[in-house]
């Protein structure tokens, strides 16, 4: 202990800012790290929302051609899995005043929170509910009787509550109502399928699958759709990778540190080894050192993260908004994994930063203790080396960054990018001695100059490594960039495919339980002619 705090922590002590810079960088890169990880977790919430609001909670939707046949409502119910299933009946009411509104006919005595919905019927027995915003627009006080057209012919039901559906209009009722008013008894046109928190979902999907006729059609809409999750995984894979990223600038640093610390402390560590030390105690000493600077600076960082993720996870949610719809980020939540892998991260990174330098200190003979500029001259030595290492790391990344996704992730691309930054590191020091030369022979023999270049190459070991930190530093904040643009193109063109048209017409009376009402042919041309349509695309589908 009494040797650790005369070599490592008092020379620390002494060259505080120096040491403050390094903790200060592996802070913020464990920082980049945690509160990427954090607000990346409040996005994919944000996005997870904004799907909700546009294609609800359902989990699968059951649909068939002609109708769907009720009697395997309780089919499904009888499956041995935790799942909510829900039968609808869809179509299109025509109200006075108002014109066509959604009906919805849904198991109301299953569904606890619509029983409040369901009135006594008088008169022929019809019952329903509408929304607030359709009550207030159609001036009407519950109870009342409300005339809708179903079909060309107007049906008298009693209007019995309002549903708070903010500012959507729809007309909701008991379904063996609904299959009444619209004669489609023994028939459905969809039925929702929830899965419950906790219960596995392809457990429940292969359950599903395995008891419908194979006419039926199973879709999973909005979050689980394959795309959609594609689209999340990638989102937050290519963040948390390019968070890592941002760690090689503090283990750049923490190199750079223990490389002085070895150059520094040359002739103190020939002298332990004259006395008897092993190389063992001294290799232990040096990774010390970074193991201080890792855990502090990882404390730190971590505790700064959860700072920067509660600061950014707003305008985040904004972005997702801009770009989609109306969404609510969910809460940052530091968890104590979280906090643990950000520590045992920059710990880590520390030490494998510091190996190398650590390595070169245990090697030091007490014969070549005195020579402090031995280090720097083999550095300038082995530049062309090094250069030759750089060019292969960087075929390497190129052949690799083309290797195609393994499990649906791009593996080939990330190792790319850590090649890419080994071989800009290894070409550092060719580069401060190209700047030297072409500095040297524009500036002539000027003394500033000479004192500046010289200075550079004479430390060529830590000024190259300083030099890999800020391009590394530089190329990660351009990957952001592009990553960001890249992802809001994606969810630009995802947009595009799922909502292609502003509008969309159809028929009244919506297709269902073996009913497919049919449009003029002259409505498309109608349509086309109005001033500022740009396209009109007609299609029928099943």
């Amino acid at each position: 202990m009494k040797l650790l705090r005369s070599l490592i922590l008092r020379p620390l002590r002494r060259d505080l800012p120096r040491t403050l810079l390094t903790v200060l960088a592996v802070a913020l890169g464990i920082a980049v790290v945690v509160a990427i990880d954090l607000a990346g977790d409040a996005a994919t919430g944000s996005f997870r929302s904004s799907m909700r609001t546009l294609s609800g909670k359902t989990d699968l939707e059951i649909l068939a051609n002609g109708g769907i046949d009720e009697s395997w409502i309780g089919v499904l119910d009888g499956l041995a899995v935790n799942a909510n299933f829900a039968p609808m009946i869809e179509a299109q009411a025509f109200l006075p005043g108002i014109g066509s509104v959604p009906l919805y006919g849904v198991d109301l005595v299953a569904a606890a929170e619509h029983r409040r919905g369901r009135t006594t019927a008088t008169g022929n027995g019809l019952s329903a509910g509408i929304t607030t915003s359709l009550a207030r627009r159609l001036h009407l006080t519950v109870p009342a009787s409300l005339t809708i057209g179903i079909g060309g012919h107007g049906q008298t039901v009693e209007i019995g509550d309002t549903v708070d559906a903010g500012a959507a209009d729809f007309v909701v009722m008991d379904i063996a109502d609904a299959q009444r008013l619209l004669g489609r008894y023994g028939k459905l046109d969809l039925i929702e399928v929830t899965v419950a928190p906790g219960e596995d979902f392809a457990r429940v999907e292969k359950a599903v699958r395995g008891v419908l006729p194979a006419a039926y059609f199973i879709e999973k809409p909005g979050l689980r759709n394959d795309e959609n999750q594609r689209m999340l995984r990638a989102f937050r894979w290519n963040l948390r990778v390019l968070g890592y990223i941002s760690l090689v600038v503090g283990a750049f640093l923490i190199y750079n540190t223990v490389s002085v610390s070895v150059v520094r402390r040359r002739a103190e560590i020939g002298i332990l080894r004259a006395v008897g030390a092993s190389r063992g105690m001294v290799l232990a000493l040096f990774l010390t050192e970074a193991l201080l600077l890792g855990l502090v600076g990882s404390v730190l960082g971590v505790l700064l993260g959860r700072l920067l993720a509660g600061g950014v996870v707003g305008l985040i949610a904004e972005t997702v908004n801009a770009l989609y719809t109306s969404s609510r980020p969910t809460p940052v939540e530091l968890t104590a994994g979280e906090a643990w892998t950000g520590i045992l991260t920059g710990v880590v990174v520390a030490l494998l930063a510091a190996f190398k330098p650590a390595r070169e200190a245990m090697q030091v003979a007490p014969t070549e203790a005195m020579s402090q500029g031995a280090h720097e001259h083999h550095a300038r030595l082995g530049w062309r080396r090094s250069l030759a290492w750089s060019a292969m790391f960087a075929v390497a990344a190129v052949a690799i960054s083309q290797a195609p996704a393994w499990a649906g992730y791009p593996v080939g691309g990330y190792v790319a990018a850590l090649f890419a930054i080994a071989a800009a590191a290894l070409a550092s020091p060719a580069v401060v001695l190209a700047v030297h030369w072409s500095t040297r022979s524009l500036t002539g023999r000027r003394a500033a100059s000479l004192l500046a270049s010289r200075s550079l190459t004479a430390s060529l070991a830590r000024t190259s490594v300083v030099v890999a930190a800020l391009a590394t530093a530089i190329a990660m904040m351009a990957s952001v960039g592009i990553m960001v643009a890249s992802f809001r193109e994606t969810v630009a063109l995802w947009l595009d495919v799922q909502l292609r048209a502003d509008f969309y017409v159809r028929p009244a009376i919506r297709s269902g339980a073996g009913q497919y009402p049919p449009m003029s042919d002259a409505i498309p041309a109608l349509l086309a002619a109005i001033p500022g349509v740009a396209a009109v695309d007609d299609f029928r589908a099943l």
